[in-house]
């Protein structure tokens, strides 16, 4: 068997018939009792008759047969969870796909040509293509699609008074997100210039306005756009109610705006909410919300005031399923309930996220997730699992978890395993990956994942695990990113990556890191993966102690392994995380560790190493004083490197760590691999050059 085809080993199980206790059909009556020859109609129904009759039960089913169920949401509280003695099911029967859809069906037949105004404002093709329907028809009205929301992660407008709360409607025809219309078409435009960055937190670089937080409604600035894209607004009929979504400084800070206003005789647009890091020449931006650019199939546009929805068919719409998110709850939502189990679901169809948990000890098995704009799975609490899901096409993110006690390092023991998770971060394009993890102790594993704009896994806290993963084709719009990735806290202590494959980050332009540890981060474990095709950096150690990078594989990555001394470089020679750990008051990193008790009992036995850290800024030399990369391991990693190259390490890591034992070829014929696989044969040259390192389970990475 060869290395792929030990990654791609993963065969979906049957899924069984199992009888239940309640059943739901979409022929059913909620005015019946339930039973197979008398279903419900609705899964509330079934919820409302658990309740009635679960402590009468040693577990309680209820089944769902196939056919599609439109909801506002299913909620769940706490006097409808189970107990380990009386475990609850909702599931799918197996008879077919159930589908719970949190959105509006348009018909084919509702759809009409456009008026003759709208007609000229539309170009080419388009001008005959496309089509038009009244949403009032449904009986939504403004209050049920809304204005337009702002998108992205680093966006500023909560300092405006003019903000609304919100998450945007959208449309999907045959699954299939459609683009709200957009210039250009694909790909960004460039800003030529910036006249005015505006009233920004940040700019330039690590020059901070810190009284920007206390004051509001900030001025945006003015930004210039190229001759072609000026000549183009010019042919707009219309200029109002335009946006503008773009990277307007970092690769990594996406933000949107509305434009307040345009000067196209100077060729300047003027955002509303000012980009929170200001702005620079070259940075990446389309406008959208434009009607005069409904030119391209898959584009639609919202009459707000109107409630007329026009869009450009990808297909033929009589043989379409065209779909409108109106809905902003969740499809399932269960909130202090506890042994509760949701099965075999596939969910749609809602502006927020599909499936929020607050409890302990519920499952989420063998979900279809896609055509949401938030997250798939949001669960917070204890011994969570969320297993066997297939997720895609999010607007936000995948899978987060939360769950445990920074203060007393009780873990959480919440599990993502065994999933599928691919195209999500479709609208939020930064900082929302596959799976998350918050808190202490909870467990990333066994999960394929890929093609996604930023990274695939973010953790935050202690003691989380992140194994057995195999990742590909991911951050392929960000370059100062990681695909796996954590930072900023020398008290993020204890967490473990091991055994993953990530191969391919990275596209086009943009060059990530693979497994990257950010500004400082300290007390990480990092064995056993396979890193391979990185553009960047395979490892990026970003200046932190107390880390154990050992037993890994590097292969064919713009540079193997680099660890800096960013923390060190800022305290004794002024460099440009300074402003992090100069002063004990107002440092982020001071301030993270303080928050948590480092020096308790149970974080001293746990980390002794963190609980001896020195605090005398006069002594900065101590391998105690935590900017220091001290007490690290780099050793046994096996890097293949055409110009025979381990990495970039700063000698003040070499100072205050151990970097040892590393072996470097040009190939992996030279090292002793086994052709087409990450195995090496016995007595390989690597062997003796690492003779610490130990073959990875290349067999028990991926789905299982």
């Amino acid at each position: 068997m060869s290395f792929w085809d030990h990654l791609n080993k993963y065969t979906p199980k049957p899924y069984p018939i199992v009888e239940g206790d309640f059943h739901v059909a979409v022929n059913g009556s909620d005015g019946a009792d339930g039973s197979a020859a008398h279903p419900f109609a609705t899964v509330g129904r079934a919820v409302q008759a658990v309740r009635a009759v679960k402590d009468e039960r040693r577990g309680v089913t209820v089944c769902v047969h196939a056919g599609e169920y439109h909801t506002d949401g299913i909620a769940l509280a706490g006097a409808d969870s189970g107990s380990a003695e009386c475990p609850i099911v909702y599931r799918a029967y197996g008879d077919g796909e159930v589908v719970l859809n949190g959105g509006v069906t348009l018909k084919a037949a509702d759809f009409r040509p456009v008026s003759e105004d709208v007609r000229a404002r539309l170009r080419g093709e388009a001008k005959d293509r496309v089509v038009c329907v009244d949403l009032k028809r449904y009986g939504l009205s403004e209050a049920d699609w809304g204005p337009v929301y702002p998108i992205g992660a680093f966006g500023t407008e909560k300092k405006y008074d003019s903000f609304q709360p919100g998450e945007n409607c959208e449309l999907f025809v045959n699954g299939n997100r459609m683009t709200l219309a957009r210039y250009p078409n694909e790909g960004f435009l460039k800003l030529a210039a910036v006249a005015d960055v505006g009233d920004c937190f940040e700019f330039p670089e690590q020059n901070y306005y810190y009284d920007w937080h206390g004051r509001r409604n900030h001025a945006g600035g003015k930004y210039l756009m190229d001759k072609e894209t000026t000549a183009r607004l010019k042919t707009w009929k219309s200029l109002d109610g335009v946006w503008a979504y773009g990277y307007f400084y970092h690769d990594w800070a996406d933000s949107s705006t509305p434009i307040r206003s345009f000067d196209l005789e100077h060729r300047a647009f003027f955002p509303e909410y000012v980009a929170h890091y200001g702005a620079r020449k070259g940075a990446l931006y389309f406008f959208y919300n434009v009607l005069d650019e409904l030119d391209a199939p898959g584009e639609w546009y919202l009459d707000r005031a109107g409630g007329t929805l026009y869009l450009y068919p990808p297909v033929p719409l009589e043989s379409a399923r065209v779909e409108l998110t109106i809905t902003q709850h969740s499809v399932i939502s269960a909130v202090d309930v506890s042994h509760v189990t949701f099965e075999g679901f596939t969910i749609k169809g809602t502006r927020g996220d599909a499936v929020t948990i607050r409890g302990d000890d519920n499952t989420v098995r063998r979900l279809t997730v896609y055509g949401v704009m938030g997250n798939a799975v949001v669960a917070e609490g204890r011994r969570n699992l969320v297993t066997e899901c297939d997720i895609s096409h999010t607007g936000r993110g995948g899978i987060r978890l939360a769950g445990g006690d920074r203060n007393t390092l009780e873990p959480g023991g919440n599990r993502a395993d065994n999933n599928l998770i691919h195209d999500w971060a479709e609208v939020y394009m930064t900082y929302n990956p596959a799976v998350r993890l918050d808190g202490v102790g909870n467990v990333c594993s066994h999960n394929e994942i890929f093609n996604s704009p930023h990274s695939a896994i973010f953790y935050y806290g202690n003691d989380h695990l992140v194994e057995y993963n195999v990742i590909h084709d991911v951050v392929l719009h960000s370059s100062d990113a990681g695909a796996i990735y954590s930072g900023q806290d020398w008290s993020g202590q204890g967490c473990v990556v091991r055994y993953n494959c990530l191969c391919r980050a990275g596209g086009g332009e943009f060059t990530p890191d693979g497994i990257y540890f950010d500004d400082m981060l300290s007390g990480q474990s990092a064995y056993g993966n396979l890193v391979i095709d990185v553009k960047k950096n395979g490892f990026l150690i970003g200046g932190g102690r107390d880390n154990r990078i050992t037993d890994n594989v590097v292969v064919n990555c713009g540079t193997g392994i680099k660890y800096d001394d960013r923390g060190r470089d800022a305290f004794v020679g002024n460099g440009w995380a300074r402003a992090a750990v100069i002063d004990y008051e107002t440092g982020s990193m001071w301030k993270r560790l303080r928050a948590v008790p480092y020096r308790s009992a149970a974080w001293a036995e746990r980390y002794p190493a963190l609980a001896r850290v020195s605090l005398d800024f006069n002594d900065p030399d101590n391998p105690d004083f935590p900017v220091n990369p001290a007490n690290s391991v780099v050793k046994d990693n096996i890097v293949i490197d055409a110009g025979g190259e381990l990495g970039v390490i700063q000698p003040d890591v070499a100072r205050f760590s151990e970097v040892s034992g590393n072996a470097v070829f040009a190939s992996e014929e030279e090292a002793g691999f086994v052709p087409g696989e990450y195995v090496l044969k016995d007595g390989a040259p690597a062997l003796k050059a690492a003779p610490g390192f130990k073959n990875l389970p290349i067999g028990k990475m991926g789905r299982y």
